[in-house]
C-alpha cells in the first residue's frame, strides 16, 4: 500500500475486516477453521470483532418534515441502494451509506422554502 495515507490504510483495513467478519458470522463455520480456510489470524479476527463490537452506533437525529400528501408523486423502493422519494419537482435519494449530516442539511434547506 506504498503512497497511501494512515487514514486511506485504516480505511481499508476497517473494510477488509468488517466484510470477513460478516461473512465468517454466515458461515457456519468456528473461527478458527474460517481464519484458516481464508489464511487469516485469529488473534487479528476477534481484535477487529472486539473493535466494532465496542463502537457505539452513530446517533442520527431526525428532523421532521410536513408533507403533503397529495404532493407526493412517487415513492420508489429500490431496495438495497436505498429509497427515492419525489416531492412535485424535488427528487430526494437516499443510499443505504447516506451521510447522515448532509441528509439533514438538505431537509433543512427544503424546510425552510416552505
Amino acid at each position: 500500500m506504498a503512497g497511501k495515507t494512515w487514514k486511506e490504510i485504516h480505511l481499508y483495513k476497517r473494510r477488509f475486516w468488517k466484510a470477513h467478519i460478516k461473512v465468517w458470522k454466515k458461515s457456519g463455520l468456528t473461527q478458527n477453521e474460517y481464519c484458516r480456510r481464508n489464511k487469516l489470524k485469529s488473534n487479528q479476527l476477534t481484535y477487529w470483532k472486539t473493535k466494532f463490537n465496542k463502537e457505539t452506533p452513530e446517533q442520527v437525529n431526525f428532523v421532521p418534515v410536513p408533507v403533503n400528501i397529495d404532493n407526493v408523486h412517487k415513492v420508489i423502493d429500490s431496495g438495497d441502494s436505498g429509497v427515492s422519494v419525489q416531492l412535485g419537482k424535488i427528487q430526494i435519494r437516499i443510499h443505504n451509506d447516506f451521510n447522515p449530516a448532509c441528509l439533514v442539511k438538505v431537509v433543512s434547506a427544503l424546510g425552510k422554502r416552505q
